[in-house]
C-alpha cells in the first residue's frame, strides 16, 4: 500500500509534467489553486479506493453519472436541491482526476478508459447546460426556456464533425479498405499533413474564431464554478443573469453546429483519411 505522501507526489509530478500551466499562478491564479485541490482531494480518494476492489473504470462510469444526478437536482425548484447541485459540480473533477490516477498506479490503463473518461465529461457538461437551463425557466417563470433546453443535446448531437469521425472511423475498420487506399498511390496519404493540422488548414483565417468560440463558457472549472457562483447570488438576491449564460449556451450550440457544415463542405472528411493514411504510411516505413 503506497503512502498518502507517494501518491501525492505522483500526482503532482504526472500533472505538473502534463500540464505545465497547472503551475502558472500569475496567468492562471484559479486553474492553480482548482488544481490542487482537486490533486489533494484525489490523492486522498485514491489512497481509500486502494483498500478496495473498485475498479478505475467504475469511477469513470460514477463521474459521468453525477454530471446526470447534478442536472435533476438543479431542475428542481428548490434551494436545497440547487446547493446539493452546485456542490456536486464544484467537487465532480475529483473523481476525474482519481480514475486515471487509480488506472495508472495499478497497472489498469486501457483505451475503454479513455473513451468513458470523455464521455462522462460530455455528460457532465451537457447535464450542466440542461439543468442551468431548467434552472432558469423556473427562475425567470418564462416557459419559453424550456422549449430551449432541447436544443442542447440536440445541436450537440448533431454535429457532423464527430459524426464524421464515426463514419471514417468505421470505414476505415473494414477489411482491406487501408490497403486499398494505399495502392491508389498519389492520391491518398501524400499531403504530409497530420491529422492534428487538418482543421486548421480548412479554418484558415477563421481558426482564431473557432478557438474563441470553443474556449468560450468551456466546460472547464473557471467556467463551471463561475456559474455556479451565479446560481449561488441569485439565489439570495434580486440578481438575475444565469438566463443571459444559458442563452449563450444555445447561441453557441447553433454556431458549432453550422460550423459543422462549413468544415465538411470544405473536404474535411477527405483530407481527414488523407492524414490518417499519411500516418499509417509513415508508422509502417518506421517498422521496416
Amino acid at each position: 500500500m503506497q503512502k498518502i505522501s507517494e501518491l501525492r507526489k505522483y500526482q503532482y509530478d504526472y500533472h505538473s509534467k502534463k500540464f505545465p500551466y497547472l503551475n502558472d499562478w500569475r496567468r492562471n491564479p484559479y486553474t492553480f489553486l482548482k488544481a490542487r485541490f482537486y490533486m489533494e482531494a484525489s490523492t486522498w480518494l485514491v489512497h481509500f479506493l486502494l483498500k478496495t476492489k473498485i475498479k478505475p473504470n467504475t469511477i469513470t462510469i460514477i463521474y459521468g453519472l453525477v454530471g446526470i444526478l447534478g442536472c435533476v437536482l438543479l431542475a428542481i425548484p428548490s434551494n436545497i436541491t440547487h446547493i446539493i447541485a452546485i456542490l456536486i459540480f464544484f467537487t465532480k473533477g475529483i473523481l476525474d482526476w482519481s480514475d486515471g490516477h487509480l488506472a495508472r498506479i495499478t497497472g489498469q490503463t486501457s483505451i475503454t478508459g479513455h473513451v468513458l473518461d470523455v464521455y462522462g465529461a460530455v455528460l457532465n457538461d451537457l447535464g450542466f447546460q440542461m439543468g442551468l437551463g431548467f434552472y432558469v425557466a423556473f427562475k425567470t417563470g418564462n416557459s419559453a426556456f424550456f422549449y430551449l433546453i432541447p436544443l442542447i443535446p440536440f445541436f450537440y448531437a448533431t454535429r457532423l464533425k464527430p459524426f464524421s469521425r464515426t463514419m471514417l472511423f468505421e470505414e476505415i475498420s473494414k477489411k482491406g479498405f487501408i490497403s486499398n487506399e494505399i495502392q491508389k498511390g498519389t492520391n491518398i496519404g501524400t499531403s504530409g499533413k497530420t491529422h492534428e493540422n487538418v482543421k486548421s488548414g480548412i479554418l484558415g483565417k477563421y481558426e482564431k474564431y473557432s478557438k474563441y468560440l470553443s474556449s468560450f463558457l468551456d466546460p472547464r472549472a473557471r467556467s463551471v464554478d463561475f456559474i455556479c457562483l451565479l446560481i449561488l447570488i441569485e439565489m439570495f438576491t434580486i440578481v438575475s443573469v444565469t438566463w443571459i449564460i444559458f442563452i449563450a449556451f444555445v447561441i453557441k450550440g447553433f454556431l458549432l453546429f453550422i460550423g459543422g457544415y462549413y468544415i465538411i463542405k470544405k473536404g474535411w472528411v477527405e483530407k481527414s483519411l488523407d492524414a490518417a493514411m499519411y500516418n499509417i504510411k509513415n508508422s509502417l516505413k518506421n517498422d521496416k
